[in-house]
């Protein structure tokens, strides 16, 4: 690297193009004598002819067809560095951008996020994955996903994080008729449903949650664990099992499912959503609007019908105690 520069690549790319020192030169608008001095010093540094003389021309050797494909590709990514975006025009934008959230945050933010993107930026195409905290850092570093959207305790200090909303937590019952307040002693001895399989990533909702009651000295028995939060509603409704989940959840569920909202029966630690971004991305225009868009939504009032936020009116009979917004 010490002996050589960009115009050297520069030439290489237009000699290995046209197979030609005279076609090179006259592309590059240099000298006949120029383009040969760069041949020249690139076989030094390659090691190898590149080009060899066949008949009136001349024909790349396999090292020179082995490295063509790169050499143009290296050039491409410098332009790309270097290259000055300019204003954002959203119209014309492409490209795709990854985004970590759980079932839940998908619900919340992806129907609107979908709407705003599809009327702004067309071109642009939206991916959902599952997030796995544990390889947060990695995935957000290396481009396995660009934005991540959830509940994260303790992010690398490497990324950055901005705080979106609080989610106070509820737990549901299936409804009974003459069905009373769930209390304390209930609450511990039913059997719990779960988000969280050997099968699933880690879900730090849940580890907040038991570290809550862990604290207070309090266990719960988790009789019943799956992989997709989507099924928990489902699970609690057909059974005599309880769940502790987002009390818009709760309220989600309860609008369609033989649910029952109730406050949890003792002091639990609110589920705080933040979003989660790298450095690697953080002055990328398109990426820099798409979070804006994000930070933007009010989660779940539109597409859902009810108060994401937990400070909004229920329909249920058991009313679960406001726990406000932060």
């Amino acid at each position: 690297m010490k002996r050589s520069n960009i115009n050297l690549l520069i030439c290489l790319d237009a000699l290995l193009t046209e197979k030609s020192v005279t076609r090179a030169a006259e592309r590059l608008g240099m000298s006949q004598p120029g383009m040969s001095n760069a041949l020249a010093r690139l076989r030094e540094l390659t090691g190898d002819p590149l080009l060899i003389r066949a008949g009136n021309g001349f024909l790349m050797t396999e090292r020179a067809q082995a490295i063509a494909h790169k050499v143009r590709s290296g050039l491409e990514l410098m332009d790309e560095i270097f290259a000055d975006e300019g204003p954002l025009d959203l119209a014309s934008a492409s490209g795709t951008v990854t985004l970590a959230l759980a079932d839940s945050m998908g619900m919340a933010y992806m129907p609107a996020l979908a709407q705003v993107v599809s009327r702004a930026a067309p071109g642009l195409t939206l991916n959902a994955r599952a997030p796995d905290p544990t390889h947060l850092r990695e995935w957000l570093s290396e481009g396995e996903c660009d934005i991540a959207i959830g509940h994260f305790p303790e992010p690398a200090p490497e990324l950055r994080v901005m705080p979106l909303l609080d989610q106070p937590l509820a737990c549901i019952t299936a409804r009974t008729p003459g069905q009373k307040p769930i209390t304390l002693d209930d609450y511990l001895a039913r059997p719990h449903v779960v988000f969280g399989s050997p099968f699933s990533p880690r879900s730090t909702m849940e580890l907040t949650l038991t570290q809550g009651l862990a604290d207070a000295g309090l266990e719960r028995r988790r009789m019943v664990r799956v992989s997709s939060v989507m099924l928990i509603p489902y699970i609690v409704a057909g059974s005599d099992h309880l769940a502790t989940l987002p009390l818009w959840m709760c309220r989600h569920f309860a609008g369609f499912l033989p649910l029952t909202v109730h406050p949890v029966p003792t002091k639990v630690p609110s589920i705080e959503t933040v979003m989660v971004w790298h450095e690697r991305t953080h002055r990328i225009a398109l990426q820099g609007w798409l979070r804006q868009q994000v930070a933007q939504i009010v989660p779940g009032e539109a597409a859902l019908g009810v108060d994401i936020r937990g400070d909004g009116a229920a329909d249920q009979s058991i009313e679960p105690e406001s726990k406000g917004t932060r």
